[in-house]
């Protein structure tokens, strides 16, 4: 099976034809073949570790890297060597083609012929030599075929088949040279075959001299387009799946915008073949777009006021990403780069939510795309700018901050296709396009209600911080203050506009709430220990039959689960009441050797590795998560990347807090080992999604409000003992810090201990575990048990928050500071709004 990064469709095609030429020049190497005119000619290419400025951005992006693949040394093999090798080979009794070569041959063959045959079809101008050279390396492989026919399987590739897939010929031109690519499309074998591992050492590997023709680059271009259609089907089933509330609408944001850093990678593995005829994708893409115009016979040129294109070629731009490209360059090359804060006027018209993508004609589905993407783009570059960083930045702001840094302002073939999907799932959602804003904004006052009676430290304050990040929208008060200071007129959009229309957005703002309610709560409730304390007395009674089995603690079980066995117990989960104690002790960081029989009393012995320690869940979301921090250039994560996030995601589900495997699943996790998650670009983000969704629950449960109901449970456990015994209890208990060792007064009693540095065991004494019973019944009846989930479930409105005070939180974005600069800047004469002149420009 193909390794993930080379599973983009040119990655697969250039996979086929490296693979004959390595196959060729090892075997006809390891046989006796010498050439030494092609060996002294032939290049030496060597690939391994990231350099330079690439290498600097990989490391500052923090961002996970594959597994250390072999530092390949590749020796280039010219096309006119192909034959000689394999004649030298075809008299070879010992050697048989394998199978998986034969395929790859024959499907490198009939790709080549027909796609050629097709975009000849199609009208487009190739460059003189191109059609002869594409005809020399085709008959070559055919020659190479011929050569080795006798050594191969018969039936390795099916023609009619292949023919089948790419189907008959369409009126379309576009479609006829995609289509040919359908060979590469996933099977179900594709996608469930093993892995194979990469290999350590370094090997010795042929590849095939690049052609690069327009052919190959229109080639290359096409392949590309293909993956991004791909991409862009999965990413609609992923949207449509969160109408239907089939999946969380972080988890299809965070797919979506992954996807957009994958399609920038897949851009960048085809851009040096492109380059060489002084262009990039997306110009390639317009003007391979023209072609297709011409060819149907239509002047692109003859368009209305106010169109990109004649709009008889609608959906040929929107395959070609004409659409979105051009409304994106009218933008950067209409607009000042510091010039931050404007917004659209709607000279154009505005954008109807109700009818969303449902317009019947090019002209409406124009005006559609046009005045959504003229909305949100002033939006875009504001928050790209120094003045507009916030917590979260998609690849959309970065995108656009780095196209306004461009001098020429031509956007890549990557981000005209973000855009595009920005457009697919506003104009799916229709009048619903709110719904992720609201959801978001649900999010934030549950956080913030939770947080009303947590004491001041600074895990409350990260939590609120992202939490409270859009209770003001900072581009509605910038403007506000551009209006006061006369370089804005009054009637622009309403506050939060931005958000309402941006649901990708809302889901990744969403994502980094619950990140930071995660993290923040464990290390909050990780450190006074009442938590772990009260489930292992909740173990315990359990354990001891004191609590009936229709009286649960639903949140400490669910808490329990998530956590594992090896948070709470040292080994196995105690069976009676010596093992209670025994195991508080040890989780206390006590050594084990102070039950030794031969160990001298009167000092304790300490271990710490004995000490628990919770664990971070969600570990794909917050690797994730930490990638959507603001961080400048950087590059984009790649399949191989992405793929090695989701192994470490799988690997720490097995984890406990001490980054060692959980002792209740060591056995699984050996009979079940972690493989490599090998899967073509769309099901990939689809993986990431789910994954996404699955470990929800765990990054969404308030680990501030489980610790805050355990210490109300255990103070009520300290009042039933102090009037049972009386203030004397309370030496055991001497400051409120202290609270979680009432556990361990529970477990001493009932064991009869007297503590360890005393030689005389008293006598086991029910009174108080049993008044734990007691206490935690009452507490359970009283409806305690499931506080962190009715907080989930309940929804929250904003009048119980009027009186809540956050002051120290309503300037996260220090608006008072941008105001007083942009007051500098008005009275400095730097503070236009506009681009150009008021009666010609869209722009306010």
């Amino acid at each position: 099976m193909l390794p993930s990064s080379l599973k983009s469709i040119y990655q697969q095609y250039k996979a086929d034809t490296d693979s004959v030429a390595n196959w060729l020049a090892t075997t006809a190497n390891a046989n006796g073949y010498q050439d030494n005119a092609s060996s002294s000619n032939n290049v030496l290419a060597k690939s391994g570790r990231v350099k330079g400025k690439a290498r600097k951005q990989a490391k500052a992006s923090g961002q996970p890297r594959p597994g250390n693949l072999a530092n390949k040394t590749r020796q280039i093999i010219r096309v006119r060597d192909f034959e000689p090798m394999a004649s030298h080979i075809a008299k070879l009794d010992s050697v048989k083609v394998p199978h998986d070569l034969s395929v790859a041959l024959e499907r490198v063959i009939w790709v080549r012929k027909n796609f050629l045959k097709r975009l000849l079809d199609s009208g487009a101008e190739i460059e003189p030599g191109s059609d002869e050279r594409h005809s020399f390396f085709v008959g070559v492989l055919e020659k190479v075929r011929n050569c080795l026919k006798p050594l191969m399987e018969t039936g390795s590739f099916n023609a009619d088949e292949a023919a089948e897939k790419a189907g008959e010929k369409s009126q379309e031109a576009f479609k006829n040279m995609f289509d040919v690519l359908q060979v590469y499309a996933p099977s179900e074998s594709f996608l469930n075959a093993p892995d194979v591992a990469p290999k350590s050492a370094t090997v010795l590997e042929y590849t095939v001299e690049q052609d690069e023709s327009m052919e190959d680059a229109i080639f290359a271009l096409v392949t590309l387009l293909g993956d991004y259609s791909r991409l862009r089907q999965e990413i609609k089933s992923l949207w449509a799946d969160y109408e239907a509330n089939r999946l969380d609408l972080a988890a299809a944001a965070v797919a979506t915008n992954m996807a957009f850093e994958l399609a920038r990678s897949m851009e960048d593995e085809i851009a040096p073949i492109i380059r060489k005829h002084d262009g990039e994708a997306g110009e390639l893409a317009t003007t391979y777009f023209m072609g297709l115009c011409n060819l149907y016979g239509i002047d692109a040129g003859d368009k209305q006021p106010g169109d990109a294109y004649n709009l008889q070629a609608y959906d040929l731009a929107e395959l070609c990403l004409a659409t979105t490209s051009t409304l994106l360059t009218s933008y950067a090359t209409g607009t000042s780069p510091t010039v931050v804060i404007n917004y659209y006027n709607g000279k154009f018209g505005w954008y109807d939510e109700e009818l969303g993508a449902k317009g019947k004609t090019n002209r409406a589905k124009w005006d559609q795309d046009k005045n959504a993407i003229l909305k949100i783009l002033p939006d875009l570059h504001f928050l790209s700018s120094n003045m507009g960083t916030g917590a979260v930045e998609d690849e959309l702001i970065r995108g656009i901050g780095a196209l306004m840094r461009d001098p020429d302002g031509v956007p890549p073939l990557w981000l005209s296709w973000a855009a595009q999907i920005y457009l697919d799932v506003l104009q799916f959602l229709g009048p619903n396009c709110g719904r992720g804003f609201d959801e978001m904004k649900q999010e934030s006052l549950k956080i913030k209600k939770a947080m009303l009676n947590v004491p001041s430290s600074p895990e409350r304050s990260r939590v609120l911080k992202a939490a409270t990040k859009w209770d003001k929208d900072p581009i509605r008060a910038c403007r506000d203050q551009m209006v006061k200071l006369g370089q804005l007129s009054r009637t622009m959009p309403p506050a939060w506009r931005f958000l309402r229309r941006n649901p990708i957005h809302c889901g990744l703002l969403l994502h980094n709430m619950r990140v930071n309610l995660h993290r923040s709560g464990v290390a909050y409730a990780a450190t006074p220990g009442a938590v772990m304390c009260t489930t292992q007395l909740y173990q315990a009674l359990r354990q001891e039959k004191l609590l009936s089995d229709q009286l649960a603690w639903e949140d400490v079980e669910s808490f329990w689960k998530m956590q594992g066995d090896s948070a709470f117990f040292v080994g196995d989960p105690p069976k009676n009441r010596e093992a209670y104690f025994k195991n508080y002790c040890l989780c206390l960081g006590v050594s084990v050797s102070n039950w030794a029989p031969t160990k001298r009393k009167g000092k304790v012995n300490v271990n710490t590795a004995n000490r628990r320690n919770m664990k971070f869940n969600g570990w794909v979301s917050c690797v994730i998560n930490r990638h959507l921090a603001p961080t400048g250039e950087r590059l984009p994560l790649s399949s191989d990347l992405i793929e090695g996030i989701l192994i470490e995601g799988r690997r720490h589900e097995t984890m406990d807090g001490k980054g060692h495997i959980q002792p209740e699943i060591k056995g699984k996790a050996k009979d079940e080992p972690i493989d490599s998650v090998s899967l073509p670009p769309a099901a990939l983000i689809r993986k990431v999604a789910l994954n996404i969704h699955a470990e929800i629950p765990d990054i969404r449960f308030n680990y501030f409000t489980m610790h805050r109901s355990v210490w109300s449970f255990l103070t009520e456990l300290k009042e039933e003992f102090t009037r049972l015994w009386g203030a004397r209890f309370l030496q055991y208990i001497p400051t409120e810090d202290k609270l979680p060792y009432v556990v361990g007064y529970v477990f001493s009693t009932a064991a009869g201990q007297k503590g360890l540095t005393s030689d005389e065991k008293g006598e086991a004494v029910d009174a108080g575990i049993d008044a734990a019973a007691k206490v935690m019944r009452k507490f359970l009846e009283d409806g305690h048990g499931r506080v962190v989930k009715e907080q989930v479930e309940t929804e929250v409105e904003p009048e119980e928050l009027k009186d809540a005070d956050f002051e120290e939180y309503l300037d996260p974005w220090r608006l008072d500071t941008l105001m007083k600069k942009l007051k500098r800047e008005s009275q400095a004469g730097r503070g236009s709004g506009r681009g150009g002149a008021e009666e010609d420009c869209h722009m306010q």
